[in-house]
């Protein structure tokens, strides 16, 4: 029972334990809906679920793989990585553009990375693949590209007077002019390396092809917009201050706006974007059509994070992003937060938690049959004796002798111990004569128990009982 009462003890603990790290959320990155410190985003879930206008839920199976979009959901990538940005894939087939082609909002937000804890979003094995291959493909191109030249291998370069040129071949140079025939040759040689680049820039471009027929192109190059690099800036301490813009279909947007902390804008190459938010004279927020739904892209996400509701939220805003939806689908498989398979999953989908619980009460009577017999015990039982009549109760002479070598009875003392256990087993005892010549034979044991043995000791007390 104490046991049993330990591990009780060890898995309420493990248990607690894990539930405390679930609970505070600091098992999941920054900007995922399940954590609830300042940089995760569950106040603005737990806001929308309180709605009773909206319906809230968390996606967290792949997105090419999600159902039951329709023309009334928002669906909500909050905080993806910048170093990922760019190469966000949109195939043909995928659920979620065509949900937002049939009317759905999709709000993608960037993680500018800022903080220092960040997540980057696992590619399947075969996009793995292809993208090593591209960077492989562009590292030979670079050094190819970087050969050294004849000036970086040499020191500094003198210019080779008329009589070598003469010497070499080379020809002449006129008033600081290459003669017609160097012309010719430095042609030649730009001519070649042109060919070059522009074979490597054709073999470069039919392998994006290749990936864009396999893994679909990239989302900014399918929706027509860039996010240039800013590698230097300089913040306000609270971020910059922003200006409304327009939305798409003439949507007010509201005036009270989030102040700005990414340092990121976009650059719109589709006409059909519409800057929603400025900072200074470039865009971070932008919204364009898309079939009958439309897309929204965002260059931070700290506007949505437990830290920024609560020092002041901007809720005109926040309900703008949702775009007055019913149904918000918050994705955590950015965040790398996935529902897998497995024995417990079956259990919970098919109601087995009696067979859980069936398996612990067995495993609990178990325990308690191998500690304590399940029948009243006694003292005379557990010695093998009942009453006068000298039957043993349930066991052979044989089961009498294992339960005294599991005793431990020292094997000097062994025989002394048979003898003493019959003679209390039987009515009348052992008469005199008898156990005089008994005691004789256990007394020559001891003293010599070399030449006079246990077995020879025990031959001799039987042909004593056996006289009688």
């Amino acid at each position: 029972m104490g046991l049993l009462l330990l591990g009780v003890l060890l898995v309420a603990g493990f248990f607690g334990v894990l539930e405390k790290r679930f609970a505070e959320g600091g098992i999941y990155p920054y900007y995922a809906s399940f954590r609830n410190d300042p940089l995760g985003t569950s106040a603005f879930y737990e806001s929308l679920e309180g709605m009773e206008t909206v319906t809230v839920s968390r996606n967290l199976i792949h997105l090419n793989s999600v159902t039951g979009l329709d023309a009334d959901t928002a669906i909500l990538l909050l905080g993806y990585p910048r170093d990922g940005f760019e190469d966000i894939r949109a195939p043909e087939n995928s659920p979620v553009m065509k949900a937002v082609e049939e009317g759905a909002r999709l709000v993608l937000t960037m993680n500018p990375e800022l903080v220092p804890e960040k997540y980057q979003p696992s590619l399947s094995e075969f996009e793995d693949d292809w993208i090593e291959r591209r960077r492989r493909f562009r590292e030979e191109q670079a050094n190819r590209r970087g050969e050294p030249t004849p000036v970086a291998k040499g020191g500094p370069v003198v210019e080779p007077s008329r009589e070598e040129n003469r010497e070499k071949g080379t020809p002449a140079v006129k008033d600081g002019k290459e003669a017609p025939e160097a012309k010719s040759e430095g042609s030649k040689e730009k001519d070649s390396k042109k060919t070059k680049e522009q074979e490597e820039s054709d073999e470069l471009e039919e392998f994006e092809k290749q990936m864009e027929g396999i893994l679909g192109p990239t989302l900014p190059k399918k929706l027509g917009f860039e996010v240039p690099s800013a590698d230097v800036f300089e913040r306000p301490v609270e971020g910059w201050e922003t200006r409304a813009g327009e939305s798409v279909g003439g949507v007010k947007v509201p005036a009270e706006l989030p102040m700005w902390r990414s340092q990121y804008r976009f650059k719109a190459t589709d006409e059909a974007w519409k800057p929603v938010v400025w900072v200074d004279d470039q865009p971070v927020v932008i919204e364009r059509p898309f079939g009958k739904g439309t897309i929204v892209l965002a260059s931070d996400t700290y506007f949505v994070s437990n830290e920024s509701l609560h020092h002041g939220a901007e809720p005109e805003f926040l309900l703008w992003l949702i775009g007055g939806k019913g149904k918000v689908i918050f994705d955590e498989t950015i965040h790398g937060t996935t529902e897998t398979g497995g024995a417990m999953k079956l259990i919970r989908r098919y109601r087995g938690h009696g067979v859980i619980l069936g398996l612990l009460a067995f495993f609990a009577l178990w325990v308690w049959r191998s500690a304590v017999p399940l029948v009243p015990g006694s003292e005379e039982r557990e010695r093998g004796l009942v009453g006068g009549s000298g039957a043993v109760m349930g066991e052979g002479t044989g089961a009498g002798l294992i339960r005294l070598l599991r005793r431990s009875v020292p094997s000097a003392g062994l025989l002394a111990q048979c003898v003493e256990i019959w003679a209390q087993s039987r009515a009348s005892g052992a008469d005199g004569p008898q156990r005089e010549k008994i005691d004789r034979l256990l007394a020559r044991h001891r003293q010599d128990p070399k030449e006079f043995g246990i077995a020879d000791a025990y031959r001799g007390i039987v042909e004593v009982l056996r006289k009688r």
